[in-house]
């Protein structure tokens, strides 16, 4: 016998975007001689089920179809279901094993989701053998800018950190956007400049055929070409008294033609975030919780319709 309230719930919109369980356990599994619709609705209705089951993952030979069971209301550990509906049939269904995916994250969900463009459904036995789904996959695209080397990328990293663990966010899905400084000096030196100052060390950072000196270890003056930002800029003036020859690789100046939707980081920035009506900005050393606010805050000016169900 259990002792906690049954949870009324309506049918399930077959149109609403990116409708996710909120708890794996809500998705049971069934393996069903066949995956026709009209027998799947007379199978899974007045029949008994768990008290928390809302979902059937009907199985047959390799393909699936999703369907939702009314329960009736009953203070009993299973309860008989009063009707069922198909959401999605075999047709509109993909099935994804990948025991990386946490099925309970939505993001991890849309991600997924990502390898079967057009799919109606995508059913994904994840981590612990988990099966849960998405369905009517439609993910907030957060376009993310940063600049590499040194690599890999950070703000990317984190925002994956983020979501990979981001249960009470909508489905997001980030598309990268790296900007390769090498390929900035490149573009506006027809030969190599002799001398490269760079703000500090990091992965990937030789330039061939020039000198590269770092910035953050105050070398001796030289007449060199500073690959850097405003604020690489002003520690230069502040060691030398002098500006150098620069070329610019802020992230903002190619957020003239962004959209709310979009991310980057600026070391001007301190602390906290920044919005402009083209994108949030973050401090260049954001913290994870840093990060976890501005998904927010670009989840929040998106208006992103998801269904947590």
């Amino acid at each position: 016998m259990r002792t906690d309230e049954r949870i009324e719930s309506r049918p399930t919109d077959l149109a609403a975007p990116n409708v996710v369980p909120s708890r794996y356990r809500q998705v049971a599994v069934a393996a069903v001689p066949t995956l026709d619709s009209a027998w799947l609705v007379d199978h899974f209705t007045d029949r008994e089920v768990y008290f928390r089951t809302r979902f059937v993952v009907a199985r047959h030979e390799g393909r699936v179809a999703l369907v939702e069971v009314d329960r009736r209301p009953s203070p009993e550990l299973f309860t008989l279901t009063a009707d069922a509906r198909v959401l999605a049939g075999p047709d509109d269904c993909a099935v994804l094993v990948d025991e990386t995916v946490d099925t309970g994250v939505p993001s991890q969900l849309a991600e997924a989701a990502e390898a079967f463009p057009g799919m109606r459904c995508v059913v994904v036995e994840g981590s612990y053998s988990h099966v849960s789904f998405i369905l009517n996959p439609a993910p907030l695209r957060i376009r993310l800018i940063d600049v590499i080397p040194p690599g890999p990328a950070k703000l990317l990293d984190q925002v994956r950190r983020v979501l990979a663990t981001a249960e009470d966010l909508p489905p997001v899905v980030v598309v990268p956007d790296l900007v390769d400084s090498r390929q900035l000096l490149a573009e506006a030196y027809d030969v190599p400049p002799q001398d490269v100052l760079i703000p500090c060390r990091g992965s990937g950072m030789e330039f061939p055929g020039s000198t590269v000196s770092f910035l953050d270890e105050r070398p001796p003056v030289r007449d060199w070409t500073l690959l850097g930002c405003e604020r690489s800029n002003q520690i230069h003036q502040w060691f030398y008294g002098s500006t150098p020859e620069r070329v610019d690789i802020c992230p903002r100046q190619w957020l003239a033609t962004g959209d709310p939707r979009t991310l980057t980081r600026c070391c001007l920035l301190q602390e906290g975030i920044e919005t402009t009506p083209t994108a949030t900005v973050v401090p260049w050393g954001a913290s994870l919780a840093e990060v976890r606010a501005a998904i927010e805050t670009i989840v929040e000016r998106s208006g992103v319709a998801w269904t947590h169900i």
